[in-house]
């Protein structure tokens, strides 16, 4: 669904015989070309390109980012239904930002957030085989997780913060107001914004 949201006010209102306009709302968040924005973060899932675990981190610190680290269950369905299934952009597992290339078996997120969720598939984390399994990928097919050696190759998720940018300073402009007896002249300017929801 798409939604008109006011994003920046000018009011006017009559002074003596001149009408004056001033800013009221002044700042609007939004993302990057190719982001979305979903709640405080701007996501871009990469869907056309594959890279290791690595290469898709340094990708997403490149933009100013991390591989996406998700803390609840609400980031989960950001991450999961939002970017991967709510788009169908991609059939292929996703890397995340979590890993253990630190310190085996204690997993941390890339951005270095606290792992305060998970979501692992049954059997996991397993280091599959007896193999060094040290990244973890999402699974297109349920959303839960794996882990996965870092060097395999992937789609992935990046995710940083939406960005804050505040309006200009405006200067209240005047303009004539119509004399029509002790009535009062107002006029209100709203700049909306499509969002696609």
């Amino acid at each position: 669904a798409q939604i008109f949201t006011p994003s920046v006010y000018y009011v006017s209102t009559m002074s003596g015989n001149v009408l004056e306009t001033a800013l009221r709302s002044v700042s609007e968040y939004h993302c990057d070309p190719g982001y979305l924005l979903y709640g405080n973060y701007c996501y871009h899932l990469e869907s056309e390109d594959v890279k290791s675990w690595q290469d898709a981190e340094d990708h997403c610190s490149r933009q100013q980012g991390h591989l996406a680290s998700i803390h609840s269950q609400e980031d989960w369905v950001e991450s999961y239904f939002y970017m991967g299934k709510a788009l169908e952009k991609t059939t292929n597992n996703l890397w995340t930002g979590l890993n253990d290339l630190l310190v085996p078996g204690m997993f941390t997120w890339s951005d270095d957030f606290e792992v305060t969720f998970t979501y692992w598939a049954p059997g996991e984390p397993n280091n599959h085989n007896g193999f060094s399994e040290d990244c973890v990928e999402m699974l297109y097919e349920t959303g839960r997780w794996n882990d996965k050696s870092c060097s395999e190759l992937n789609n992935y998720i990046c995710k940083k913060p939406k960005a804050h940018y505040p309006a200009p300073s405006v200067q209240p402009t005047q303009y004539g107001c119509p004399q029509v007896g002790e009535a009062k002249c107002f006029k209100i300017f709203v700049s909306l914004k499509l969002k696609t929801l």
